[in-house]
């Protein structure tokens, strides 16, 4: 089976975002502070602060696309909410990971997970999500917009060429 790429734009991340706070909203939980994971969850991240109005922390988390793994932040420790978020719940092993990192050095902190995509048979259960898919079903690669910038972008303004062009 052919992998099928999938071009999500900023408007449908901005509408998954909004879903997503209108789930906290349900849950009644606003966090104090928003975590971005790199390198997927750095801009829906910091998107989600601005929707909260809330302070945003970024840090590493990713186990593939260039690893790397400092999940610690002081801030934690000023803190009793935060909501994790990253671009997609895939496999679900970097929350996992995450989690039990955060449940043993971060005792008394309410911690929560959401993303953008959810795809259904990942072994984590996220808390909030923008949508789901089932990658068992259908072999999908999500491509969003922070991903391919510079080819959407020279689409759209030949100046992106010319400078690319001179690299």
């Amino acid at each position: 089976m052919a992998t099928n790429k999938k071009l999500i734009n900023h408007a449908t991340v901005a509408s998954y975002l909004s879903l997503v706070v209108e789930k906290m909203h349900n849950d009644g939980f606003i966090p104090d502070l928003v975590v971005g994971l790199s390198r997927g969850g750095l801009v829906p991240g910091i998107m989600l602060s601005h929707l909260l109005n809330k302070p945003f922390v970024p840090i590493e988390a990713s186990l593939r696309d260039h690893p790397s793994w400092n999940p610690t932040s002081t801030k934690f420790n000023q803190v009793s909410k935060i909501c994790v978020i990253d671009d997609i719940c895939d496999s679900g092993e970097t929350f996992n990971k995450l989690k039990k990192e955060f449940s043993e050095n971060y005792s008394g902190l309410d911690f929560r997970f959401a993303c953008l995509h959810y795809n259904t048979p990942s072994n984590f259960p996220i808390d909030w999500y923008g949508t789901c898919i089932n990658k068992d079903q259908q072999d999908i690669w999500l491509v969003y917009p922070w991903e391919d910038w510079w080819q959407r972008d020279a689409v759209e303004n030949p100046i992106i060429d010319k400078i690319f062009a001179n690299i």
